[in-house]
């Protein structure tokens, strides 16, 4: 029951984006809202589980307290900031051509099955009894995520947020029931994020729809979407990264920006490989915006990179 509560917290985080968004179209409002949502609670989760492991407080006690603060703000929040008729436009229906209820169709079913399998099975990799789901159950015996005596450094060394997310539904619920369903969420936020990329090169309905098919069906996906391993957790960050990186060169906001550095820390936080993946597309922006924005760019940059620094410093220093 108190496992629903960070969901709920997720479901207010998105509707309060939902009803102040100014995109066209229900349907890319709710895909956009999806994405800063996220982030959104991403941010909050790793504002906590810092905050709480300093003091030696990831308890249930604690994480619930805090959960239940987060939501209870982001739903007046939402009250504040939100009108009666705002809220209400967010339950109309888009209409779609049938190729694209056919291929939203079956990307439901997919995740749908594989979200079954998530929640009915354990964890049972190798990789996960010896590095994910080990990590989690001493940082929820020592109460703090601080490093600990092992010779699995793995444990220790490499970047922890996914982890940290299994950890507070753990916590929260008294088992691993909820562990493959963080894969599994990332999953469909990598769809859905697929879909707003191609959005934003171009594509039509029928194009983003093919997007979404795309990566709901890859392979190796449907299996780590069933799992706790850390891939598609990175991968929905870098879709983000990539969504938000090509709206700031549509159109130069500071919110753009605020969601390329949010994504970028997430996503380095969640996997080393992300640096890798990452560079390339941080040059890029850097270079696209240098050209469009000159010296001013040190205003959104400056954002993008106190964003990357506050999210990680704390995991820097515990390697240091």
């Amino acid at each position: 029951m108190f496992v629903m509560l960070p969901l709920f917290c997720f479901f207010v985080f998105v509707v309060i984006y939902a009803a102040t968004s100014s995109e066209p179209g229900p349907l890319t409002r709710w895909r956009v809202s999806f994405v800063a949502g996220a982030l959104t609670w991403g941010v909050a989760l790793t504002a906590m589980t810092e905050l709480l492991s300093l003091f030696r407080l990831i308890t249930f006690e604690w994480l619930l307290s805090c959960w239940l603060g987060v939501t209870l703000l982001a739903v007046f929040t939402g009250v504040a900031v939100s009108t009666k008729e705002k809220v209400l436009s967010l339950s109309r229906l888009p209409s779609l051509p049938r190729f694209e209820l056919a291929c939203l169709a079956g990307v439901a079913s997919v995740a749908l099955l594989v979200g079954v399998v998530a929640f009915a099975a354990p964890p049972n990799s190798a990789d996960s009894m010896t590095y994910h789901m080990a990590r989690v159950m001493h940082w929820i015996q020592n109460k703090t995520i601080a490093p600990y005596p092992t010779n699995i450094l793995r444990q220790i060394v490499r970047p922890p947020w996914a982890e940290w997310a299994i950890m507070h539904f753990q916590v929260l619920s008294g088992g691993d029931r909820w562990a493959n369903l963080v894969q599994w969420f990332s999953m469909v936020g990598s769809v859905i994020g697929a879909s707003l990329i191609a959005k934003e090169l171009g594509a039509g309905t029928r194009g983003q729809a093919f997007a979404a098919v795309l990566v709901a069906t890859i392979p190796m996906g449907i299996l780590q979407a069933s799992s706790t391993q850390n891939d598609y957790v990175t991968a929905f960050w870098m879709a983000s990264l990539m969504h938000y990186l090509l709206r700031f060169k549509r159109e130069p906001r500071w919110t753009s920006a605020l969601g390329v550095g949010t994504s970028t820390a997430l996503a380095l936080l969640t996997k080393g490989t992300a640096y890798i993946y990452a560079f390339p597309l941080l040059v890029w922006f850097t270079f696209s915006a240098f050209r469009s924005l000159r010296w001013r760019l040190w205003r959104p940059g400056l954002l993008i990179v106190a964003m990357v620094l506050s999210l990680n410093l704390g995991h820097y220093i515990r390697n240091f």
